[in-house]
C-alpha cells in the first residue's frame, strides 16, 4: 500500500440475504415503484439519446459517398451497432420489474 501503510479490515460481503430483499420488498411495495420509475427514467432517455447519435452517424456514413468496400460502410455498421444498443436501452426502460405478489 502506500506508504508503507497495511490495509485496515477487509469486509467480505454485505451480510444480505437474498430472503430478506424479497421480505423488505413484500412489506414495502413502494421500494419497487421508486425503483421502476429510476431504471424507466435513466434508461429510456439514455436510450433515446443512444438512438439518435446513431442515427446522425448513420446519416454521416451514407453522405460520405466514398463506395462500397470504404470507410462509409464501417461508419454505418457503427452507427446500426449503436442505434441497436439504444433501442435495447429503450425496452431495458419500459420493461416492469416483478411485483410483491410474485416474491411469495
Amino acid at each position: 500500500m502506500l506508504g508503507g501503510e497495511e490495509p485496515s479490515e477487509v469486509v467480505e460481503g454485505t451480510g444480505v440475504s437474498s430472503e430478506s430483499v424479497k421480505e423488505k420488498l413484500v412489506e414495502d411495495p413502494g421500494v419497487l415503484e421508486i425503483a421502476e420509475e429510476r431504471k424507466k427514467r435513466k434508461f429510456t432517455w439514455s436510450g433515446l439519446v443512444l438512438l439518435g447519435v446513431g442515427l446522425l452517424v448513420i446519416a454521416l456514413g451514407l453522405l460520405l459517398n466514398t463506395g462500397v468496400n470504404s470507410i462509409e460502410t464501417l461508419i454505418v455498421g457503427g452507427g446500426v451497432i449503436v442505434v441497436i444498443i439504444g433501442i435495447l436501452r429503450i425496452l431495458i426502460g419500459f420493461i416492469n420489474p416483478i411485483v410483491p405478489g410474485q416474491l411469495r
